[in-house]
């Protein structure tokens, strides 16, 4: 396009973006090779995601979409060589590939045969007209499936909770059927309440009211919904009900009042926490304290241990552990600490002649999910932890080093810049006297501290 020579910034961004799409190609082409041929893990011990993460810096979402690309890529070979050729964006391949990943391999024939006209109905077309055209596409193959799913079939009955990214709550939807779909319409029907939607016959509602309506009746209908779990799960364990014991972590200042620190509810869902505000967190304190399992951590931490007396760390301890970490502690891992087993950083129990067996103390466990807790000392990993929280993998083999970072690690925040312009540059005088002055003793926590602790470390 000749009018682009007069824009050079907009002609060179747009040759980047297109050198992008062939890099990822290449990247890709490269995985694809690498998995065909299982040379990584052989000759470093370590898979390749390892390496993505590590090395290459890719988040969770990135190595899942470039290994799920490069499976779709190898079972439809008519695909990849149109994303070899330029023909669609790296934009438009990862809506194809999230679209056909899951679709059984025995369509993959007639799949990858309808890549070419897929591409043609592409060429100058909206990019995002790709969207639509493959979900068309997946249901015309769905149809012609000569193994369809059982048409009787019932779907699944599930619950599904999606927490939010930045932690403060989630959403949670599912589907049931016929019986318990009733039966849940009824034990949380909102009733009749609130006002009229339509005023009279022939008249149209206001939208407002309309809309205001229906989120009273989901209120009522959420709030009907928890006042039936809080029964079931604060009973004596009659009839099988038992109570549910919910972790709360939160900062010694929130607990004082004196700090704005969040304070979270730890889940057993992916990230592992929720966030409240600090005057949520010591409203839940005041209004629901006997439900929860408070942990109280500090910025210096507390350590508490057991020693080797026992492998397996007590209820207290385990808790304890657990309000440090959101998520297993493995590089990359996003499972919940509550859904992990608590691993050693030293194994309990010998692995290698001279080694030194590890301790059941909360500097040295941390939220492990099972299959690294079965492996990783077999598949060569050593790792090191401080009292922090923080542990450091080794694999001596490869010579991959990655450090992970508990859930209570805080990044300082600078102070504000002092305006010096209101008193002329100057700092303001000290009182009179203040520098032969003894500090003033001081009574309450903070003496308590300095009594027990030289370092200041407030014990609970």
């Amino acid at each position: 396009m000749p009018l682009l020579a007069e824009v050079p910034g907009l002609a060179g961004m747009l040759d980047e973006l297109r050198l992008v799409d062939r890099l990822l190609a290449s990247v890709l082409d490269t995985i694809i090779q690498l998995q065909s041929s299982s040379a990584v893990e052989t000759v470093t011990g370590v898979p390749l995601e390892q390496w993505l993460l590590s090395e290459a810096r890719r988040t969770t979402a990135d190595r899942r979409m470039l290994l799920t690309a490069a499976d779709v890529l190898r079972r439809l070979p008519g695909l990849q060589s149109a994303f070899d050729q330029h023909k669609l964006s790296w934009a438009q391949l990862r809506i194809i590939v999230l679209e056909v990943a899951r679709l059984p391999r025995r369509l993959d024939v007639q799949l990858d045969a309808a890549v070419d006209e897929l591409v043609d109905r592409l060429e100058g077309t909206d990019p995002d007209a790709v969207s639509g055209l493959v979900r068309w596409l997946v249901t015309d193959l769905t149809a012609t499936d000569p193994e369809p799913a059982d048409a009787d079939d019932e779907p699944a009955e599930m619950l599904v909770l999606q927490p939010r990214l930045d932690g403060t709550g989630g959403k949670f939807f599912g589907q049931a059927n016929a019986t318990n779909f009733a039966l849940l319409e009824a034990a949380t029907d909102p009733g009749r309440a609130g006002p009229a939607t339509k005023p009279g016959i022939g008249h149209d509602p206001d939208p407002d009211k309309v809309r205001q309506a229906s989120e009273d009746r989901g209120r009522r209908r959420f709030e009907k919904l928890i006042g039936l779990l809080e029964a079931g799960a604060t009973g004596d364990g009659d009839g099988g009900r038992v109570p549910v014991k919910v972790l709360l972590r939160v900062s010694y200042d929130t607990l004082l009042d004196a700090g704005r620190l969040p304070a979270e509810v730890l889940t057993r869902l992916s990230g592992g926490r929720l966030q409240l505000t600090s005057v949520a967190a010591r409203r839940l304190l005041d209004e629901r304290g006997t439900d929860l399992r408070t942990v109280i951590v500090d910025d210096a931490g507390q350590v508490l241990g057991v020693g080797r007396s026992h492998r397996f760390p007590p209820g207290w301890l385990s808790d304890a552990v657990l309000t440090v970490h959101d998520t297993c502690s493995e590089p990359g891992c996003n499972t919940a600490a509550l859904a992990c087993d608590l691993d050693h950083a030293k194994p309990w129990r010998r692995v290698r002649p001279g080694d030194v067996p590890g301790r059941t103390d909360i500097d040295q466990l941390a939220p492990v999910c099972r299959p690294t807790n079965h492996t990783k000392d077999a598949a060569g990993w050593s790792v090191t932890q401080t009292a922090d929280g923080i542990r450091v993998w080794h694999h001596p083999r490869s010579g991959l080093r990655i450090r992970t970072l508990p859930g209570t690690t805080r990044i300082p925040v600078p102070p504000a810049p002092v305006d010096r312009s209101v008193s002329g540059g100057t700092d303001p005088p000290a009182p009179a006297g203040s520098a032969d002055r003894p500090a003033a003793p001081r009574d309450g926590p903070e003496a308590a501290a300095d009594a027990d602790d030289p370092d200041g470390t407030i014990p609970f």
